[in-house]
């Protein structure tokens, strides 16, 4: 198997695995976090010409939207070298090749292109394609929002969460129109069962698959996975599969609208219940920011009570801690599989099962590794206000509209680096005549432009032949390969998280493929969870399932202000230090 094979296998399984992915599944994304990093050390032993240690990882990989639609993929890394079982526990390799030695590892070279003759091949088409995939989201949105306030929805959410390539925008967009002709045709009463609803729209070829049960001939009851038919999910959404116009006709009257409006109620009962005690736990115990899981009603009752049960030992508390603030965040969950708590120094996240004492928490925040876990947390905070200030350096320096960077925390000097490097470059960058407005850049391991328009670089990129191009290139009069057009206007708005958990949209959209992860503002400062690390939301802000259109890229400033976000369709940190060990 070539190296340019195994890179593309790997991009494959971290689109599937990428936390980002992940949103509204806290629990489950910051476990594939932990994998991830547990696949980076295994790379960067073979990176570095060590055998590494035999070492296993477990991902989760969404099938569908329902909290039963996910899974779990483990693959068993062996002490030789290879990553053939990961290969192949995705699928993406037969058992003959795992046993013919695919996916063994060997040493590759870094990338030696120059990086002022990339740019100046890439930048004018990154742009058109930038500005293309957001003339494509203001038309989503526009089609969406007509959609919501026409037939009074809750909310209407096209496709999966990411949109990374101009063809699924294009299906997205036959999707709602669909949706549109037959809603309009539908009789008045029938329209108004809608009202108050929230529907999950799907392309018949983007829709997930889902499992479901059967008795088979045979009397015994069996699953199976397929693609998922229209139906009334368990917290009340529609979900819509908007094929041609005559079947979609039949399946909307046939929907069980009377069952999702309870279930939405019911959802919304305990989802504003979970959002109100999280701001309130948040409060006592002196974290960043509380965050729950609520994907299911189940999930959220246990959040609730556990809460109840903290709050009834309010007094206790408040004379231990004594007002004292942490620099971490909290993160609620009830899977029995995981510790009672778990401190995730990278990401500065505290999980606690729901099932925890209120006492083994309390003792926790009071003893040493309390003391050590807010240490860690301060320090992490720290390094990522330098590297915003870095990038956002970067951007003012080479003119872009966004610099980001796709790494994680264990990949930071390297990135910071790279950014001081760019800086230093930059004034050689323009005069070799690489007009970088309106295009975005990301810090990353290779060379590539995105279906979304941004531009990869490899935090590596070679600068030792840059100044004899550039010399060549100013003694031809060589400007830069076509002309950048002016970014497209305002793009589609998004939901973020605020701090009171609600929903707004405002601003322009960056012209991002789709990204995720947790968003927040604090005293002013923009910040994004990169590589798996969590984000710092507002105090008292709750990560709470959306109910409207799911996560959505977070509007950048008028100005252009830095986004530090990882994007769905970006490499983790962990392929990385994989890429380079093949």
């Amino acid at each position: 198997m070539d190296p340019q094979t195994e890179k593309k296998l790997i991009r494959q399984i971290v689109r599937q695995v990428h936390p980002d992915l992940f949103g509204a599944y806290p629990y489950e994304r910051s476990k594939n976090s932990d994998a991830l990093k547990v696949l980076n050390v295994y790379a960067d032993s073979l990176s570095q010409g060590q055998r590494p240690e035999a070492a296993t990882v477990t991902f989760f990989v969404r099938r569908g939207e329902a909290a039963d639609s996910l899974s779990q993929v483990s693959a068993e890394l062996p002490s030789y070298g290879s990553l053939g079982p990961l290969f192949f526990a995705f699928g993406l390799i037969t058992q003959e090749e795992l046993r013919q030695g695919a996916g063994a590892c060997s040493g590759q070279g870094k990338d030696d292109r120059d990086l002022a003759a990339w740019l100046r091949e890439t930048v004018g088409e990154a742009v058109r394609t930038a500005d293309q995939h957001d003339s494509l989201k203001r038309v989503i949105r526009e089609i969406r929002l007509d959609l919501e306030q026409r037939f009074k929805l809750a909310g209407i959410q096209v496709g999966g969460e990411f949109a990374i390539s101009t063809a699924e925008q294009r299906r997205q967009i036959d999707a709602l129109k669909a949706l549109e002709s037959c809603m309009a045709a539908l009789p008045e009463e029938q329209a108004a069962q809608f009202e108050g609803l929230s529907i999950r729209l799907y392309h018949p070829e983007s829709r997930p698959l889902g499992t479901q049960g059967y008795v088979d001939t045979d009397g015994a009851f069996n699953l199976r996975t397929q693609p998922i038919a229209s139906h009334v999910a368990d917290n009340g959404v529609v979900h819509i599969v908007a094929g041609d116009p005559q079947s979609l006709a039949e399946t909307l009257p046939r929907l069980d609208l009377g069952r999702a409006r309870l279930l939405a109620k019911l959802g919304s009962f305990w989802l504003t219940r979970s959002r109100d005690l999280s701001s309130v736990l948040q409060q006592l115990l002196g974290v960043e920011a509380v965050w729950c899981d609520t994907r299911s009603e189940d999930s959220s009752q246990q959040f609730v009570l556990w809460v109840g049960a903290v709050l009834e030992l309010r007094h206790q508390f408040e004379t231990a801690l004594q007002g004292r603030r942490f620099a971490f965040s909290l993160l609620a969950h009830s899977d029995q599989n995981s510790p009672m708590l778990d401190f995730l120094a990278s990401s500065s996240v505290l999980q606690v099962r729901c099932d925890c004492p209120p006492d083994h928490l309390l003792d926790f925040l009071c003893s040493s590794a309390g003391l050590s876990a807010n240490e860690a947390a301060a320090q992490v905070a720290g390094s990522r206000e330098e590297e915003e200030q870095l990038l956002e350096a970067v951007r003012d320096a080479l003119g872009a509209k966004h610099v980001i960077r796709v790494c994680s925390s264990y990949e930071q000097d390297k990135v910071l680096n790279a950014a001081r490097r760019l800086l230093e470059a930059a004034p050689a960058i323009r005069a070799a005549g690489v007009d970088l407005s309106g295009a975005s850049l990301a810090i990353d391991d290779c060379y590539e432009l995105w279906d979304s328009g941004f531009i990869s670089i490899p935090h590596d990129f070679n600068l030792s032949d840059l100044q004899p191009r550039l010399l060549a290139l100013l003694g031809t009069g060589a400007g830069s390969n076509g002309s950048s057009p002016e970014p497209a206007g305002a793009a589609a708005a998004a939901s973020s998280s605020s701090a009171n958990g609600s929903s707004s949209a405002n601003g322009s959209a960056a012209a991002a493929g789709a990204a995720g992860g947790s968003y927040a503002r604090q005293n002013g400062t923009r910040t994004w969870a990169a590589g798996g690390c969590a984000a710092r939301p507002a105090a008292g802000a709750a990560v709470l399932q959306p109910r409207r259109s799911g996560l959505r890229m977070p509007q950048p400033r008028a100005s252009g202000t830095l986004l530090r976000l990882p994007l769905a369709a970006a490499r983790q940190p962990a392929a990385v230090a994989t890429l380079r060990a093949l």
